[in-house]
């Protein structure tokens, strides 16, 4: 089952104690680099996991007979790449180091050994992570995953259940979950309960029918990646500039999650506006707006001294105003009429 967010605080020391109880041992990976070279931090952890490393086994750039051999051996998606995998035994002991040591799964990256992946006896996998493609998965069975999330409030499980977007909610806001995908429920609009996600940093929404956002989405607060995909939007609305710890933004229509559709032509898209309180999201990085019937960029984007990226694909924009000029950390810019699928 994959989580929606990876675990921590409490929830994340639980979790390991699960995983100690259900596997044999755990996989960490390392570079392929001096020790002299790594962190102190991350020195210090392969020092204190010393006494319960089982084996060491390198795979050299470019070597996929050596990660596929692994992936064999042990039955296991944790191996994908190069690196030097240290395998060390479950106890009690080697757990509570992994629950000293970091806060979450996603801890385990940069400055901690990479992707902290549980094996079970005989092989398999109990628990994966891959830290930069956020993934996090717990091998167990739907019923135990309903079973698990009952015991454990942080441990939010994409289970058959949230095929209800009521009861998908529900889980959301009990384990308080910091990250959320929503697909598949055929709704014109969110809730307006969504307003209940406080913890809510990254919200990705694909669902084909949504044409309104509700005020509610802009009191999340604490939102840093907001990804919209519709296949038509009424407006953006002005309340967005409440999101003040915005940092990507991104808005695609003509997307369908279904087979069968077909993409208006650009000129009916309902979207034809970029709001100029856009320019109040001083944190944001990054605009994406894709195949919407707008025309112009207004003024007001010129207060986004932060932007980097601005890209308006699949528009009726026809020229770059001037102002974009004086956006001195601007390093890309595609604002393009060309629809990409256009035969």
């Amino acid at each position: 089952m994959r989580m929606y967010t990876d675990p921590r605080g409490k929830a994340y020391k639980q979790v390991i104690d699960l995983a100690i109880q259900n596997s044999e041992c755990f996989v960490l990976r390392s570079h392929n680099i001096s020790a002299d070279c790594l962190p102190a931090e991350y020195r210090s952890v392969l020092q204190a996991l010393e006494p319960y490393l089982l084996r060491t086994v390198t795979v050299n750039d470019g070597d996929y007979d050596g990660i596929t051999e692994l992936s064999d051996t042990y039955h296991s998606q944790a191996f994908y790449t190069e690196g030097k995998y240290l395998f060390y035994r479950c106890c009690e002991e080697s757990g509570e180091v992994l629950k000293r040591v970091a806060n979450r799964l996603s801890d385990w990256i940069r400055k901690l050994p990479e992707d902290l992946c549980f094996i079970k006896e005989g092989g398999g996998d109990y628990l994966i992570s891959v830290v930069h493609e956020h993934i996090y998965i717990l091998c167990v069975t739907n019923e135990e995953a309903t079973e698990l999330m009952e015991q454990i409030t942080g441990l939010f499980l994409d289970i058959e259940a949230h095929r209800d977007l009521d009861r998908l909610l529900d889980d959301a806001v009990k384990h308080k979950t910091d990250w959320l995908y929503i697909s598949g429920h055929e709704i014109s609009e969110l809730p307006d309960r969504i307003r209940e996600l406080t913890e809510l940093r990254y919200l990705a929404v694909f669902e084909q029918d949504l044409y309104r956002l509700p005020e509610g989405l802009f009191e999340l607060s604490k939102l840093e990646h907001l990804d919209i995909m519709t296949a038509d939007l009424e407006r953006i609305p002005a309340s967005i500039s409440k999101l003040k710890n915005l940092k990507i933004l991104s808005i695609r229509c003509g997307s369908s999650d279904r087979t069968g559709f077909k993409v208006k032509p650009i000129d009916e898209i309902s979207l034809n506006y970029i709001p100029p309180e856009i320019g109040e999201l001083e944190q944001l990085e990054r605009l994406t707006i894709q195949y919407t019937s707008i025309k112009e960029i207004p003024p007001g984007l010129e207060k986004l001294q932060r932007l980097k990226v601005l890209e308006l694909r699949s528009c009726k924009i026809d020229r770059e105003p001037a102002f974009l000029k004086n956006m001195k950390e601007l390093k890309y810019i595609d604002v393009a009429q060309k629809w990409l699928w256009e035969s």
